[in-house]
């Protein structure tokens, strides 16, 4: 019985929301080794009796330390009505590394690992709070009429899962990540445009209203413009 009420209670505590993300990022790669990326992101709540949603800006830069490594570093600006009367603003540095596991092959395969340090403002009380994250993602890009990443029309899937690991204080805020989980259908129509669809299965925490466990269906639109494609090697005659 005790066990019965146990499990009523956790279900009980359980939620679940329907999200719509639309993301657009635009790449800039240049001298062979470096990128600098600005993603624009909005994030809303499709549940109308839970009005929640977000905007965020984030300039990336990458650097390519070797064939199976990539350096990155990002500040992401955020901010996000997380219920009435409740604001907040967010500046979160953010530094990583990427590791290739399989490159240049139709299934192409990473690991992410990035720390995030969190200054998260609460605008109707004008506090801050810091706190800080770990980060672990596994990545897969899987080629799917074309032999690899590079190829313009292509059709490619993508699956991957991502750890929030929280090492002092979680802020309050409505949506605060435990983990992440996605599969999604991407079209490369040529280098400058790419297009992905991605669903995603996310299990977060309302820290505002008493420690809800919600676990959310995410639908999420993405358009990526890169700029500036590699010249041709001349060759002398």
């Amino acid at each position: 019985m005790a066990a019965l009420l146990l499990m009523a209670e956790i279900q009980g505590r359980a939620q679940r929301h329907e999200q719509l993300w639309f993301d657009y990022q635009l790449d800039y790669p240049f001298a062979n080794v470096f990128l600098f990326e600005v993603s624009a992101t909005y994030q809303t709540v499709l549940t109308q009796d839970f009005k929640w949603r977000s905007f965020s800006v984030s300039p990336t830069f990458e650097y390519t330390f070797s064939r199976w490594m990539d350096l990155t570093a990002e500040v992401p600006l955020g901010y996000t009505l997380q219920k009435e009367g409740s604001n907040s603003f967010e500046i979160s540095p953010i530094v990583g590394a990427r590791f290739y596991i399989t490159q240049n092959k139709r299934i192409d395969t990473r690991i992410l690992l990035r720390y995030q340090q969190r200054y998260f403002r609460e605008v109707e009380n004008d506090v801050w709070d810091i706190s800080n994250r770990t980060r672990i993602k596994a990545e897969a890009y899987i080629c799917i009429n074309q032999p690899n990443l590079f190829t313009n029309n292509l059709w490619y899937g993508i699956v991957d899962y991502e750890e929030f690991i929280v090492v002092d204080d979680q802020v309050d805020e409505r949506y605060a990540n435990r983990r992440r989980a996605r599969i999604g259908l991407g079209y490369r129509l040529s280098y400058k445009h790419r297009f992905e669809l991605i669903y995603t299965r996310q299990s977060s925490r309302n820290e505002i209203d008493g420690d809800f466990i919600s676990n959310d269906n995410v639908i999420q639109l993405r358009y990526k413009m890169y700029l500036n494609p590699s010249k041709p090697v001349q060759t002398d005659p």
